[in-house]
């Protein structure tokens, strides 16, 4: 519960968090203690989920207890869960506790003053959200309290028809599902559907970071997008212009589960056509399986670590696998526009 604007707040002049600590100082202390986390206490997502990836394997928490220890540091440090933390909205394909868990940063009882205290929103969307009417009328409800700092990712799940393996197309400059073959060039205007247009409506927005994601064998199709990324300019409604700064690109790599493998036997029928089922804990050819399954993961994330080194690409090194599923390696890249 909110403390009343009206209570009276005791200056604490003989407490040394507040007579000896420089405010900076103290500021910096605060934001460690109200900085959202990966819930160590909670259920670990399931790997071959589609909204597990680095930085999301579990749901994530934010401490308020230092808020509850007197009114001073209260009033201190009210505003800074919701400003120095990202916040995350998902199109879908979210994680189960979301509902429970999540500030709701596009609904309209989000009101404006509580917007204005947001500064930077994570979006999680299907391409089908982003091309359609989701992303107008989320932009719309921010017209006038916008955050900074604006997070935009497609992971591999996200692309149209991605289930069939259909070529990878993305153009901010095109109404509806982008096409295949004509691309827009830098001095093609936005058409006036289309998502990238929709920028037009908001203030205040200063980084907009767009990060997409594949498999690894569709890389060349990914990298094709980002060079014609290149010529991608963003106008604001505050007459300002997101640009792209190519010094800040990032393309690295993270090795996860199959999506949609959940097993091993999956995984081992098909490569050897043996009906071996791992759940059968009576199997005696269970643990063998399993040691191959934890081999392969190895083996697999030495080659991919290799294949990525020599293009350039960081790989994540770290452990997002139990080593029980099919694995496939997702290649990221993360582009940067400033105004």
């Amino acid at each position: 519960m909110a403390l009343s604007m009206d209570l009276p707040v005791d200056p604490q002049p003989d407490c040394p968090l507040f007579n000896r600590i420089p405010p900076e100082v103290r500021s910096l202390i605060f934001k460690q203690a109200l900085t959202a986390y990966e819930d160590p206490m909670a259920e670990k997502y399931s790997e071959s989920a589609y909204y597990y990836r680095p930085g999301f394997t579990r749901p994530l928490k934010i401490d308020i207890a230092l808020l509850l220890t007197c009114r001073r540091v209260y009033w201190e440090a009210f505003t800074l869960p919701a400003s120095i933390n990202e916040h995350t909205s998902w199109y879908y394909r979210g994680p189960p506790d979301i509902k429970k868990n999540h500030l709701s940063v596009d609904d309209r009882p989000c009101s404006i003053i509580r917007r204005r205290q947001l500064r930077i929103v994570h979006i999680f969307a299907q391409q089908f959200w982003l091309e359609g009417d989701g992303f107008a009328g989320f932009t719309g409800l921010w017209e006038y309290a916008c955050p900074t700092s604006l997070i935009i990712t497609l992971r591999h799940t996200d692309w149209w028809w991605w289930e069939s393996e259909e070529a990878l197309t993305f153009d901010p400059k095109q109404q509806g599902k982008a096409s295949t073959e004509n691309h827009s060039r830098p001095s093609d205007p936005f058409e006036p559907g289309s998502w990238g247009n929709q920028f037009r409506k908001i203030k205040g927005l200063r980084k907009l970071h767009l990060e997409l994601e594949t498999v690894e064998k569709k890389k060349s199709e990914l990298d094709a997008i980002v060079n014609r990324a290149e010529g991608w300019q963003f106008a604001l409604a505050d007459d300002h212009v997101l640009r792209l700064d190519k010094s800040k690109t990032r393309r690295n790599a993270w090795i996860g589960a199959c999506q949609g493998t959940n097993s091993d036997e999956e995984w081992f029928n098909e490569r050897s056509g043996n009906p071996l089922n791992t759940d059968n804990e009576d199997d005696p050819g269970r643990e063998e399986l399993l040691m191959a399954r934890r081999q392969h993961t190895i083996d697999e994330r030495r080659k991919a670590r290799e294949r990525m080194k020599a293009a350039g690409v960081s790989f994540d090194d770290a452990e997002y696998l139990d080593g029980k599923r099919a694995t496939s390696v997702y290649y990221v890249v993360t582009l940067t526009w400033e105004a």
